[in-house]
């Protein structure tokens, strides 16, 4: 049963869905007795579907547990004031013309300047030189010699909807179910177009992200298009919290959870670190059956070889690559280069995410935690991410994990360098909202990354984010382009990316199907989120455990 939009948009009623039963302990007793892989994990997001204190299992389910959310949150619902007059909207039939262009196709690498594209109904109809005949009512978009592409894609995001925000409250005093700390959901989708992202895959779905990706999908909605991924599948102890996942422990529970995605209407499956070789078997067989793709995490029991046997289509993180790896093994080159051409030959996806293992080094190393972009994180993050803050104090404490994170940057690029140079299809994403990893900005920090720290070129990394994603989507051969049939999803930039990476950050306009955003209209919405999190109220971290008093700046 896949969530469909409520074709009323009413809110959400009723009382929060409540965990399934699961034998209970404190919720802050044990962390590392109960096995959870540091404090930040056992805490957050371990009461998403509640404001009472959730109960978490204490032993390891028979078979199968599922404590996930079962309905949308009352914060989908049919609120649009924050972006309805941001957004100008196309006529069915009317052309829109992106006239006088440097285009970049992401065909053949050919790039053509002075050039018109015209699109109709969400489809580019006519890439031409520039002084050929258009549409007499055409609605026109004066490039000027900017540069104009396919749209960008981030493929691993983590949208910071209710149950995100319900898991980070428990740490402060008096935050209620955390819902003051929320953007409207039609703001948070703003995001991402504002940075020319028309495309997110969402890595760990709830009702609330399926409920998004069908409502733009029938317009109700303005935003990238959403692909949705099912909760975690993991063993036990799970990484992340039960509220986010499914546990497995033997076939029977990994068909059930293969039989749950097929039923919800998941995209795709996310088996995670600590998923048992029985329950992955099971899970991969259910989900070929019902032509469902895998992308995750690697089992630490299975292994690369081992996932790619099974046929596993993708992987989560560069970094899954050498992430269980310890001493010498952790470094070697040989083997960096050996999994490279495995992956290369079974045509395996991967998903870089460098940006993000820059924080967690800085994290565990005790470096300062900073982004470019800090002054659009919440404020909410912005007090739980400082680096006097109890919580990173505690993750900074636990030495056990240090050994996962440990030159976890550095071999990152190695491993998409060795990727790369095997010819790995390599795809664009950033796993937000980790500490410092910031809505739709910190793509651009990523594609930077693959350029200056992974030696990708920027036409490679632009190809990677663009045509790459629509292959790796199922989509048409014209998908991803800029070339007659393809879909008209384009960002309009400043200056060339393929000269400075840095580029794709100066964007002029976006154009996803018959909506048009503009860079007056993305000037007043971004002014929208920081006025949003200027009026939320200042964070308090709670008293015992966590310390008091600490607040933002």
């Amino acid at each position: 049963m896949a969530i469909r939009p409520d074709s009323t948009l009413r809110p959400a009623t009723g009382p929060a869905p409540r965990l399934s039963p699961l034998r209970s302990a404190r919720p802050d007793a044990g962390l590392h007795r109960g096995g959870y892989c540091c404090p930040m994990h056992a805490v957050m997001g371990a009461f998403a579907a509640q404001r009472e204190p959730a109960r978490m299992q204490v032993g390891a389910p028979e078979s199968f547990a599922d404590a996930t959310p079962k309905q949308p949150s009352r914060f989908c619902n049919a609120d649009r004031s924050a972006t309805q007059d941001l957004y100008d909207s196309v006529d069915p039939g009317r052309a829109v013309v992106v006239r006088d262009a440097r285009v970049l196709t992401m065909v053949n690498g050919a790039v053509l300047p002075h050039h018109d594209v015209v699109t109709r109904d969400g489809r580019i109809v006519s890439v031409q030189p520039t002084g050929q005949p258009l549409p007499a009512d055409a609605v026109l978009v004066d490039a000027a010699g900017r540069t104009l592409m396919p749209g960008l894609s981030d493929i691993h995001v983590h949208l910071f909807v209710s149950g995100w925000a319900a898991s980070m409250s428990v740490m402060l005093k008096d935050a209620g179910d955390g819902s003051q700390y929320l953007l409207p959901y039609d703001l948070l989708l703003f995001l991402f177009l504002a940075n020319g992202i028309t495309r997110v895959e969402v890595m760990a779905g709830c009702p609330d992200t399926l409920w998004m990706r069908e409502s733009v999908r029938s317009g109700s909605l303005v935003g990238p298009k959403v692909s949705v991924g099912s909760p975690l599948i993991d063993g036990w102890p799970p990484l992340q919290s039960p509220l986010m996942s499914y546990i497995a422990m033997d076939a029977a529970g990994g068909r059930r959870a293969g039989e749950l995605i097929a039923e919800l209407g998941y995209e795709f499956a996310k088996p995670y670190t600590n998923l048992p070789p029985a329950a992955y078997d099971a899970l991969m067989e259910t989900c070929h059956r019902n032509g469902i793709r895998v992308m995750g995490h690697v089992p630490k029991d299975v292994g690369i070889e081992g996932g790619v046997a099974r046929g596993q289509q993708g992987i989560a993180h560069a970094a899954e690559l050498f992430f269980n790896e310890v001493g010498p093994s952790r470094y070697d080159e040989a083997r960096l280069e050996r999994l490279a051409r495995l992956l290369a030959d079974s045509g395996t996806w991967i998903q870089a995410t460098v940006a993000v293992t820059n924080r967690v080094e800085w994290l565990m190393d005790g470096k300062p935690l900073k982004s470019p972009d800090a002054r659009y994180m919440s404020r909410l993050q912005r007090t739980l991410w400082r680096d006097d803050s109890p919580l990173i104090g505690m993750i900074r404490a636990d030495s056990s994990r240090k050994k996962f994170s440990e030159n976890s940057y550095e071999l990152t690029g190695r491993a998409v360098r060795a990727m790369t140079a095997a010819g790995v299809r390599v795809l664009t994403g950033t796993d937000v909202p980790n500490p410092h990893v910031v809505e739709g900005f910190s793509l651009h920090e990523e594609l930077q990354d693959l350029v200056e720290h992974c030696g990708m070129t920027p036409a490679d990394v632009l190809h990677a984010s663009t045509r790459r994603a629509a292959e790796y989507h199922g989509e048409g051969a014209a998908d991803g382009t800029v070339a007659v049939g393809g879909k008209a999803d384009l960002v309009l930039v400043d200056g060339d990316p393929l000269a400075d990476i840095r580029a794709t950050r100066g964007v002029h306009t976006v154009l996803t199907g018959r909506t048009l955003l503009r860079r007056p209209a993305i000037d007043r919405g971004l002014a929208r989120v920081l006025a949003a999190y200027d009026a939320m109220p200042e964070p308090t971290i709670a008293e015992g455990g966590w310390g008091e008093g600490v607040k933002s700046e």
